[in-house]
């Protein structure tokens, strides 16, 4: 088995209220993975509070399971989201039936420094569990623990 988690408690942007189980239920996860199946530590990734950036989420996927030589097809993969999620008017330019995608908001996400972080769409995610797909099989399982995640393992 190889896992990312992600928790978020805390946010960078103090309008983004904080949350108080996100954490504690990454952290039973990762103990229930390590002691009851027994995975090794060096097959979970976990990113918590200020470390599940928007790109430390992004590059994280990448490298630790679509990357990942030490996976094999077939290999059981989990995603694990705890933390807020969102639903936000989607771009123009994005021809869509609905106006709206729904989103994992990082640790970041906000105005910051003259420029803007986003949440990591819907659209995003089903992408990149596409490729996980097709280069490490199906026996992948995402967990979200957050609001308006309904859609974010659906293709297309």
């Amino acid at each position: 088995i190889f896992t990312l988690l992600v928790a978020i408690d805390k946010y960078k942007n103090h309008v983004i209220p904080p949350l108080t189980g996100c954490m504690n239920d990454g952290n039973n996860f990762k103990e229930f993975l390590e002691t009851t199946l027994h995975v090794a530590q060096t097959h979970i990734k976990y990113l918590v509070n200020h470390e599940a950036t928007r790109e430390s989420i992004l590059s994280a996927f990448k490298e630790h399971l679509i990357e990942n030589n030490a996976i094999w097809a077939g290999d059981a993969i989990i995603f694990f989201y705890a933390g807020h999620g969102s639903r936000v008017v989607a771009p123009p330019q994005w021809s869509f039936k609905q106006n709206f995608v729904e989103i994992i908001v990082p640790h970041d996400q906000g105005k910051t420094g003259g420029h803007t972080i986003y949440g990591i769409p819907d659209y995003t995610f089903s992408a990149l569990m596409c490729e996980l797909a097709l280069k490490k099989g199906d026996n992948i399982t995402a967990i979200f623990d957050s609001c308006h995640s309904g859609g974010m393992a659906r293709a297309g």
